[in-house]
């Protein structure tokens, strides 16, 4: 066989890997069902000020304070060493904004009575302590939490405080999770980096640095004001949920800058597409997550915006998604 027919069928082999499976959000939802009709519910944040002068009320505070200064407590530069659990400077709030409570930043309301759930990520039923040492390893770049130390109960507690009232199995509740940028935009269309570089010099840079350095408060084991988005380890790594553009371009345009919302956006859905690129480009320095080609087995429900260099196609990067989405 000739070099040129070589070529020509490895060529064609990597097209049909590419596209023989495209993600089936039917087939997520078949898989995600647990037998339970969700009610419609408002969202509502309960008020602090309600907590009992108890053991429960003092657990739910310092979960409400690891969610806010996590880097206080459980950060990198913590006295203790043993304590050292998340990998960078960050917070959690730094996505769950406002102490998780901010309508579509993936909030932790209703959280609670959502798990167990089947999860497309590791294609197997999930906990809640799973969950959130998914978050430690990833959007943290750190290390999973023993499930009974009193850290993970905390976040836990907070959590379950956040969703009294909500039923066991969930509830359909506007607020919850993102927004989705237009998904007929996405599919037709590449994210233009270019352009998303100069959206990020408008926009962003301002708070998280011209070059994605973000600004760290003074002192040790005192996080950032702004965090960093890139070149360092002190930001999420290449397994967390920001570093997949089209999740990133959902959380942008519903809460950044500062001050946006889903009802009151910023920027515009495509604005929001491409800083999300801009953002998270190859030639932007970020830590590698560990065993992250384990990530998304069944390609079926594997979410279409992962990318993984030598597994998927540059379009799972930057789109157009067009051929990924069914």
């Amino acid at each position: 066989m000739n070099t040129k027919k070589i070529i020509c069928i490895s060529a064609l082999i990597s097209l049909f890997s590419s596209y023989t499976f495209a993600f089936d959000g039917k087939e997520l939802q078949k898989r995600s069902d647990r037998g339970f009709e969700k009610p419609k519910m408002e969202y509502k944040v309960p008020d602090m000020k309600d907590l009992p002068d108890n053991e429960y009320g003092k657990l739910v505070k310092y979960g409400k304070e690891l969610i806010v200064h996590t880097y206080k407590y459980i950060g990198p530069e913590v006295e203790n060493p043993a304590m050292r659990y998340a990998g960078n400077n960050n917070s959690c709030q730094n996505c769950h904004l406002d102490a998780g409570t901010k309508k579509f930043s993936a909030p932790f309301v209703g959280t609670f009575g959502e798990f167990p759930q089947y999860r497309p990520r590791e294609d197997a039923i999930g906990t809640l302590t799973a969950r959130i040492n998914g978050c430690m390893q990833r959007s943290m770049n750190g290390y999973p939490l023993p499930a009974q130390s009193k850290e993970m109960k905390a976040m836990e507690a907070y959590m379950h405080w956040l969703s009294q009232g909500y039923p066991v199995g969930g509830a359909k509740v506007e607020g919850r999770g993102l927004a989705k940028i237009d998904r007929k935009m996405i599919k037709q269309n590449k994210a233009d980096v270019e352009n998303g570089q100069k959206v990020y010099a408008q926009h962003c840079a301002s708070c998280h640095g011209v070059n994605g350095e973000g600004v760290k408060n003074e002192g040790r084991a005192n996080g950032y004001m702004f965090p960093a988005l890139w070149g360092t380890t002190d930001t999420y790594n290449k397994g967390a949920g920001m570093y997949r553009v089209l999740k990133a371009a959902d959380f942008i345009k519903s809460n950044m800058p500062l001050g946006a919302t889903k009802e009151n956006p910023i920027l515009t859905d495509k604005e929001a597409y491409d800083v999300a690129a801009y953002m998270n480009q190859d030639s932007h320095y970020r830590s590698e997550k560990i065993n992250r080609t384990s990530d998304f087995p069944d390609d079926k429900v594997k979410a279409p915006d992962v990318y993984r260099p030598n597994i998927e196609s540059k379009e799972h990067q930057f789109g157009p998604f067009g051929k990924i989405i069914k």
